[in-house]
């Protein structure tokens, strides 16, 4: 710098001004380049993430608002819809758009987004090192790590408030669906609705036969291997079809109360409060959300089964939930990292898992989360236990198995319509 200005001083011609101007630059060095270092704390790289609407909390951002302040990186939120998601992150990846790094379901949905195209192997990572099993597992694609995870295990099975069970001589937790439909017989009797089940949400209907899937791989042991290369179907599953027409059998036996189709997720944990309803399907930290509404109903009031359903005795759990992969084309690769290195740090999971009241056991050794008194009382009640289809069926999609499960209660189809239903919207991606 110094010697441009001697030049640009002589071709103007003004000896005395260089001189000046020398002096100045000597002492201005070190005021330069002690901007810059400045600027490169204050202003370092910009690290973009995309995700769902609903899959960002508040932690979420007041750690990254930690990080930006440590490190001087800056976080870029690119929030979608939950239902546009899945198209815009698709989208933005195709024609090299993609955030630096963007959020998945972890477990088998991860060979939707081309794993070997769109994501860095994190495998050299320290804190991949530190992964329970059930993380490294449902994190792992082609023997590589590719997500960094913070969510948790979990799965869902019938909450039930032990109050109203024993009001209405319910004296066993039910071990199969005979005994499931007695103990509903006698809550009904005692003036409570059985179940609420917010049939207004596709998902979650979809989920009750996501859930009865792992039954079916627990005892075959290779149906999700067939439905995911292809050699395999839903149509004709036996046990499936059974599920299902019992789901149908409750619903004409007064089980999910009147005009069940009208109630809605957001209301769960409200209805539940109420004291008016036994049990729901939700997952194991679900007592937490009930309890803020209703403080009466602590965690001890709860119990946990999976679902009875064709004599069902296995519990269906996650990969993990949520997971954040590394576009492979980041440009800030080195920021990328620091960032998720400082999100695993035992300080910053602990804020993380204290906030997240909603997510079970963690991630890491280290740091023990929240394990809830209805996960240990479900698996306790199972068994055995093992992926759900949302986590275990390549293009399983429970909101669109959850329409064609409508259709059951609204228009009469057949719990067979349903399972070829199910084959139908799979087989386009999956090819002919």
């Amino acid at each position: 710098m110094k010697k441009k200005r001697v030049l640009k001083m002589m071709a103007a011609g003004l000896a005395a001004t260089m001189m000046v101007t020398s002096l100045a630059g000597c002492g201005s060095a070190k005021t330069n380049e002690d901007t810059a270092k400045s600027e490169d704390k204050k202003g370092g790289e910009t690290i973009t993430i995309a995700a769902s609407t609903g899959w960002v909390k508040d932690i979420d951002k007041e750690l990254a608002a930690k990080y930006e302040k440590e490190s001087g990186n800056k976080i870029e939120w690119q929030i979608s819809p939950d239902d546009q998601y899945e198209n815009v992150l698709n989208s933005k990846l195709s024609v090299g758009e993609g955030a630096d790094i963007f959020y998945i379901r972890s477990g088998i949905t991860i060979k939707k987004y081309q794993p070997e195209k769109y994501m860095m192997d994190l495998s050299d990572q320290e804190w991949a090192g530190r992964y329970t099993d059930w993380a490294k597992e449902g994190t792992t694609y082609d023997g590589k790590v590719v997500q960094f995870q913070t969510w948790s295990v979990d799965g869902w099975g019938l909450l039930y408030n032990k109050d109203i069970f024993k009001e209405a001589g319910v004296t066993e937790v039910p071990k199969d669906y005979a005994g499931f439909k007695d103990a509903c017989d006698k809550i009904l009797a005692a003036g409570k609705t059985p179940i609420y089940e917010p049939g207004a949400a596709q998902w979650h209907l979809g989920t009750w036969l996501s859930e009865m899937t792992t039954q079916t791989e627990a005892d075959s042991k290779e149906f999700y291997a067939g439905l995911n290369d292809n050699s395999q179907v839903f149509a004709g599953q036996k046990d499936l079809t059974t599920a299902l027409d019992q789901l149908v059998e409750m619903d004409k036996a007064g089980y999910f109360g009147k005009d069940f189709m009208a109630n809605t997720w957001e209301d769960m944990a409200a209805k539940m409060a109420t004291g008016d309803y036994a049990m729901g399907l939700v997952y194991t930290t679900f007592p937490a959300e009930v309890e803020v509404v209703n403080a009466e109903l602590t965690a001890d009031k709860w119990g946990m089964f999976p679902i009875p359903l064709n004599d069902n005795r296995t519990f269906g759990v996650s990969a993990g939930g949520i997971g954040r992969c590394v576009n492979k084309d980041t440009k800030v690769e080195t920021a990328v990292k620091d960032y998720l290195d400082f999100l695993s740090q035992p300080e910053n999971l602990t804020a993380y898992y204290e906030a997240r009241l909603d997510l079970g056991p963690c991630s890491f050794t280290d740091i023990p989360g929240n394990v809830p008194a209805s996960y240990e009382d479900v698996m306790n009640n199972s068994e055995s236990s093992g992926l759900a289809a949302e986590d275990g069926v390549i293009f399983w999609d429970s909101t669109q198995v959850g329409n064609l499960m409508q259709s059951v209660f609204l228009s009469g189809a057949s719990a067979e319509d349903v399972l070829q239903g199910i084959d139908d919207f799979r087989q386009p991606s999956l090819g002919e």
